[in-house]
């Protein structure tokens, strides 16, 4: 258990230098594109698709890396109405269907990514396969970081006190 959550968090902080760097070259094309754009009127194509692509990356990617710490948008009213020690396992319960969602994100979109393979992209006519592949990267990175949080119930009590507020 504790190996898989040390592999997990390995593969979390290579995904975030990895996203880092995707950001860091998406605002430099985005400047790139403006200058060109605005400034010279000689603007470039392959920067919007590309910045496209990235931002696709990055928010499928850094979602999964939110999961770990449970800091995605959520509605906590249930977590605000329940007894303590019921709120652990309301989250596990959460966490599991969001499980299954990640499970059939997964599986969707390596079905969808296959289906894209022939197609190409409208400027830099490489196969659009390879920005819908951030689909089931993103859901199976998010399913790991649950299969995680799930491993650790304590990590899933303090996470419920952060979504909630409360301090032990």
């Amino acid at each position: 258990m504790n190996t898989y959550i040390r592999i997990i968090d390995g593969i979390n902080n290579g995904v975030k230098s990895i996203v880092s760097v995707m950001l860091a070259i998406l605002a430099v094309l985005v400047v790139l594109q403006v200058t060109t754009r605005f400034v010279i009127n000689v603007p470039l194509a392959w920067t919007e698709e590309i910045a496209r692509y990235l931002m696709i990356y990055i928010v499928f990617l850094g979602s999964g890396l939110a999961m770990r710490h449970n800091q995605h948008i959520a509605i906590d009213f249930l977590l605000d109405v329940i007894p303590h020690k019921n709120k652990a396992r309301l989250q596990t319960i959460i966490l599991s269907i969001s499980a299954v969602f990640c499970l059939v994100l997964a599986y969707y979109g390596a079905q969808l990514t296959l289906i894209v393979v022939d197609q190409s992209t409208p400027t830099l006519q490489y196969s659009m396969a390879w920005a819908y592949a951030a689909i089931p990267l993103g859901a199976l990175l998010m399913l790991l970081n649950i299969v995680a949080l799930l491993l650790k119930p304590n990590k899933v009590e303090d996470s419920v006190d952060r979504i909630v507020g409360e301090n032990k």
